[in-house]
């Protein structure tokens, strides 16, 4: 005899897994539905409560880069990026994986896959530059040093 009661496994497309997510849906009720949610997604999205279904979105473990300086302690300038996507927004390329890039102040440059690998190596040329920079900075300490 078949349960009635027991609804079959939903299909889960490739890449992602069923996990639980809590809505309100305005009425401050909190409620379990369940959502795909990308494998490569690290929000806890029980933790991160939202209004609808539609606000929830999926982020990556951040990938951070920060830079010091020698007058003030900490990071002065901080860089920031992690994959992304919102199911539900209304720009139909957010829906879809991409790269958001940010400086920690707010604003997010997101990038699709392509424009990330262009973005990463021109901060490999730039590293390079960088490079050159402290080389020739190094050299003239050495020569202010010998001539003191």
């Amino acid at each position: 005899m078949t349960n009635l009661n027991t609804a079959p496994a939903p299909q889960v497309t490739p890449g992602h897994r069923l996990v639980p997510a809590t809505i309100t849906f305005f009425d401050d009720a909190a409620r379990t539905v369940w959502i795909e949610c990308p494998t490569w997604c690290v929000t806890d999205h029980v933790v991160d409560v939202q209004l609808a279904v539609e606000d929830i979105i999926h982020t990556s473990k951040i990938e951070d880069f920060g830079i010091g300086t020698l007058e003030k302690p900490g990071h002065v300038f901080e860089l920031n990026a992690q994959i992304q996507s919102g199911p539900a927004d209304p720009n139909p390329q957010l829906r879809q994986a991409t790269v958001a890039v940010d400086d920690g102040c707010g604003e997010y440059a997101f990038l699709t896959p392509d424009m990330a690998d262009d973005l990463a190596d021109r901060l490999v040329s730039f590293a390079a530059r960088i490079r050159q920079l402290s080389r020739t900075a190094r050299a003239h300490q050495q020569q202010a040093q010998v001539t003191v």
